[in-house]
């Protein structure tokens, strides 16, 4: 079985897909809760909103 290769450990110019720490932004991740939450809500709205509708 060949060694364990960790692609975590890459030095240097980051590989295709991954940013590094200067272009990061840790603030968008704190933005997506609401917009999961509205999402969640429009969700709910139409399944009752169908299930109304199916039950007339």
């Amino acid at each position: 079985m060949p060694g364990y290769d960790d692609d975590d450990d890459w030095v240097g110019t980051p590989p295709e897909g991954h940013y590094s720490r200067d272009r990061a932004r840790p603030r968008f991740w704190l933005m997506q809760p609401p917009v999961m939450i509205g999402a969640a809500a429009l969700l709910v709205i139409v399944i009752i909103v169908a299930v109304l509708a199916i039950a007339r």
